[in-house]
């Protein structure tokens, strides 16, 4: 192979790249994330606003034993799925209540 047949494949290939490119669908964009919970921590896992650690730490294993997708998995899409938006809830919970104990 010459060097002028390996410079048009080169540009051949990148012609064909940004053909498909630009014919090829767009991924659309994602949708904005939903708005935080206005519930706070303590109410999501069930302890008070003064809870140790471990009684944090307790409730979150706990509700998330009891919310878990996996749980409701022959019950519907429906139930998986709120099952699922309990569990995000709840680790966002957790999450929120270790960083106010750090502090």
């Amino acid at each position: 192979m010459e060097g002028f047949e390996l410079v048009a494949i080169v540009v051949f290939f990148l012609i064909g790249y940004w053909i498909v490119d630009f014919f090829w669908p767009k991924k659309k964009a994602e949708a904005p994330a939903a708005p935080a919970s206005v519930e706070a921590w303590h109410d999501i896992l069930g302890v008070g606003p003064q809870a140790s650690v471990e009684q944090i730490r307790e409730a979150y294993l706990a509700k998330s034993a009891e919310h878990h997708p996996d749980r409701v998995f022959d019950r519907g899409p429906e139930a998986r799925e709120a099952a699922q938006r309990m569990t995000r809830k709840l680790n966002d919970a957790f999450e929120q209540a270790m960083q106010a104990n750090r502090r």
